[in-house]
C-alpha cells in the first residue's frame, strides 16, 4: 500500500499517458503471455529431447547389445543399416576424486596427460602486464588463476587404452563406465 500512496507524492508527467490506450495495454498482455508461453514450450521441448537422449542411449547401450548377445552375433544388417557391437568407456574425474585421480596419474608417470592452465584477469589498460610470464606476474602483485585439468576426450583415450593393456585402473576414482554400445551405420 504504501508503493501507491508514494507514486501520488510523486510529480507525474501526464503525457506519458497520452500513448496509453486499452488496444496497446491488451496487445502488451498478449505479447507478455505469448512470451511466457513460448519459454514454457522451449523447456518441454528441452526435456524432451533429453528423455530422447536417454531413451537412444537405452536401446543402444543395454537394448540392442543384450539381445545381440544373446543371439550369438556382434554385427549384423537391419534395412540396410549396418549393426555392430563395439566396446566403449566413459571415464570422468569428480572434483571430490581430482587430487586423488591427479596424484595416482603422476605416481604412474603419466602425469603429462593433465594441462595446467594459468589464467589471469586484467583491468583495463594493463595489455602490457598480459605477456608477462607467472613469476612476472606475481612479482607485481597480480594473482594469476591457475587450473589443472585432463581433457575429456583425452582422458576417455587414456583410459580406454589402460583397460584395453590390462593395465591397472581404479574405476571409482575416474568415474569409468565400460559397456557395450550398438553402432548403427545408416545405409
Amino acid at each position: 500500500m504504501s508503493d501507491i500512496f508514494s507514486l501520488i507524492d510523486e510529480e507525474v508527467d501526464a503525457q506519458k499517458f497520452d500513448k496509453v490506450s486499452t488496444e496497446k495495454g491488451s496487445t502488451l498482455s498478449t505479447l507478455v503471455r505469448q512470451s511466457m508461453e513460448i519459454e514454457d514450450d522451449i523447456a518441454a521441448t528441452e526435456q524432451r529431447l533429453k528423455d530422447l537422449k536417454y531413451r537412444k542411449r537405452k536401446v543402444n547401450e543395454e537394448d540392442i547389445p543384450a539381445l545381440m548377445s544373446e543371439m550369438g552375433m556382434d554385427s549384423i544388417e537391419v534395412d540396410g543399416n549396418k549393426v555392430k557391437l563395439r566396446q566403449f568407456v566413459h571415464a570422468r574425474i569428480s572434483e571430490e576424486k581430482r587430487d586423488e585421480a591427479f596424484a595416482w596419474i603422476r605416481s604412474i608417470g603419466e602425469g603429462d596427460i593433465i594441462k595446467n592452465d594459468v589464467t589471469v584477469s586484467f583491468n583495463a589498460g594493463q595489455d602490457n602486464v598480459a605477456g608477462a610470464v607467472v613469476d612476472e606476474l606475481r612479482n607485481k602483485g597480480l594473482d594469476p588463476a591457475q587450473k589443472q585439468h585432463v581433457h575429456p576426450m583425452k582422458l576417455k583415450a587414456w583410459a580406454k587404452e589402460r583397460i584395453e593393456k590390462g593395465q591397472e585402473i581404479d574405476f571409482e576414482t575416474f568415474g569409468i563406465h565400460v559397456g557395450t554400445e550398438a553402432k548403427i551405420s545408416r545405409s
